[in-house]
């Protein structure tokens, strides 16, 4: 038994247990200012108005006003600017 399913069978039922998946996207939303996107694939558009990020099963879209890359790494990415709406497809 590896160490991820250690730990998911530790967790049980408990609330903690979805946080486990390393490999589910987790996306946070601050306010209308920021975006943060875990366990992203890349981006699949680049704009200042819309930004698609491709994060498992589905991808993000990003709307807004002066968006930005503001950190990127292979693991998560944070957008930043007026952000409008944030939709999952």
């Amino acid at each position: 038994m590896g160490f991820r399913e250690q730990l998911l069978q530790q967790a049980g039922n408990s609330f903690l247990a979805n946080d486990l998946n390393l490999l589910a996207p987790r996306i946070e939303i601050q306010g209308d200012r920021r975006v943060i996107i875990e366990n992203h694939e890349g981006i699949l558009e680049y704009g200042s108005e819309v930004m698609r990020v491709k994060s498992g099963r589905i991808s993000v879209k990003i709307t807004g006003d002066g968006l930005e890359l503001a950190n990127v790494t292979l693991n998560d990415l944070t957008v930043t600017g007026k952000i409008i709406s944030v939709e999952l497809l």
